[in-house]
C-alpha cells in the first residue's frame, strides 16, 4: 500500500481511499 496518499478516489460515491502512513 501507498503512505500517506489517496489511493483512489470514487467519484461516484464522494469518496475515497486514503492510506495511512502508519496504518
Amino acid at each position: 500500500m501507498e503512505t500517506g496518499k489517496v489511493k483512489w478516489f470514487n467519484n461516484a460515491k464522494g469518496y475515497g481511499f486514503i492510506t495511512r502512513d502508519r496504518g
